[in-house]
């Protein structure tokens, strides 16, 4: 049993899904709590809010983070890891400083927690980046941990504490506080002048832009309509629509538990067959998971969230039909990343997120909130058969070896053992 236990977790593909199933598991129960404290109308500022935020975090982090994989690849002296450390170190204070003045400078409770979580969420974002490429399995521990501890704080927001979202934020400072420590005390990340390279920043930035505008891209295709929303619905139905849609990212889990390892891989070689054998397994797996979802989906919103949120559920079987096609684009994307090609992230995506804008500006003043998440799927579609065929291409792969099981995908799941 011991010895069963022991490879399972020395098995990057089998840990990171059974951490990513752990993650989904507290996730759920966190909207369990979010969602009963706030309800509808509550919740679709908080969401709101917290947009505006990721999409600043997104920005302003300037995909330092991302050019990581390759450098690490391309390093010869041993030292990348602590000059990166340095470099995102720096760009936090100097963060922080400017939340203080704005904050000091506009004098609103809303504006400075913002600011504040915009500071240490892009901290968060590359420290985990990082330490994922460095250790998966160990930054895996870490995030199940700190998972845990955000439960148990949400838990007695939601019995203790009367209904205003700020405390909500309070949580998610505390949280990321708690993860960004345990990094860089598990990881032994060190600090000093002489590994600050501001040639290193320069360069980081100038490979990082395109794959920042990318996952800007990717946060505008998924979340952009929260925001168009604003202009035509309710911050109740705003409730709605992303209880919709969080239930449905759900599902995410399969792809980026692989996402998760193959950004690992792809950081030393392209790994084409590790790829061709996550999208075969994520498309299995997903076909099974939307129908379970399709089924019992509106018995199981009612049962968490209670009746006032069982108008999600057209939301959310709508947006479980672009599932797979993403998948594509999330899988695929890892290797594009490592082997500097990410400009074609950029150009796929920014007509995607052009056609999903167009698509909700049209759709939603007719058909709300479901209107919305038909532009959405619309968009998933071209951006992942895009991608897709694209990948087919460039790296000489036939559609069927990426798609469909042959006698031989027996023995290659073998590479996952690896």
């Amino acid at each position: 049993m011991m010895k069963s236990m022991r490879k399972i977790l020395k098995n990057s593909y089998a840990f990171s899904l059974i951490t990513k199933v752990t993650l989904v598991f507290f996730g759920v129960l966190n909207t369990v709590f979010i969602n009963r404290y706030l309800g509808p109308e509550l919740k679709g500022q908080y969401e709101y809010i917290l947009n505006i935020i990721n999409i600043a975090v997104l920005i302003l982090n300037l995909g330092v983070y991302q050019s990581y994989p390759y450098k690490k690849r391309t390093d010869d002296q041993g030292d990348i890891r602590e000059k990166y450390f340095a470099i995102i170190i720096v760009q936090f204070l100097a963060y922080v400083v400017i939340s203080i003045i704005v904050s000091a400078s506009v004098k609103m409770l809303e504006v400075t927690f913002m600011t504040m979580l915009i500071s240490i969420m892009i901290l968060t974002k590359q420290l985990m980046f990082i330490s994922m490429i460095e250790n998966i399995n160990l930054r895996n521990l870490l995030n199940i941990g700190n998972q845990i501890l955000y439960t148990i704080m949400l838990l007695i927001v939601f019995i203790v504490a009367p209904q205003n979202i700020y405390y909500l934020f309070v949580v998610l400072l505390l949280k990321d506080i708690l993860i960004i420590t345990r990094i860089i005390r598990s990881f032994s990340f060190k600090l000093s002048k002489r590994s600050f390279d501001f040639k290193l920043l320069v360069d980081a930035t100038r490979f990082g832009f395109y794959p920042m505008i990318t996952a800007l891209l990717i946060t505008m295709n998924y979340r952009f309509d929260i925001i168009i929303l604003r202009s035509y619905v309710e911050f109740s139905q705003i409730g709605l629509y992303t209880v919709g849609v969080g239930l449905a990212d759900k599902l995410w889990i399969i792809p980026d538990a692989f996402k998760d390892v193959l950004f690992a891989k792809t950081a030393i070689k392209n790994s084409i067959d590790d790829i061709n054998m996550s999208i075969k397994i994520n498309i299995i797996i997903s076909v099974f998971m939307i129908t379970f979802i399709a089924i019992f989906g509106k018995p199981i919103i009612k049962f968490l969230y209670g009746e006032d949120f069982i108008a999600a559920y057209s939301v959310t079987i709508i947006i479980l039909i672009g599932i797979i096609p993403m998948l594509f684009f999330k899988l695929i994307n890892t290797l594009f990343i490592s082997v500097g090609k990410q400009k074609i992230s950029f150009i796929v995506l920014l007509i995607s997120v052009i056609l999903n804008i167009i698509g909700n500006i049209v759709m939603i003043p007719i058909y709300g909130i479901v209107g919305a998440a038909y532009a959405s799927i619309i968009s998933y579609f071209i951006c992942g058969i895009s991608f897709l065929l694209y990948y087919s291409r460039i790296f000489n792969v036939k559609l069927w070896d990426i798609l469909i099981f042959s006698k031989c995908d027996i023995n290659r799941i073998k590479v996952f053992k690896r």
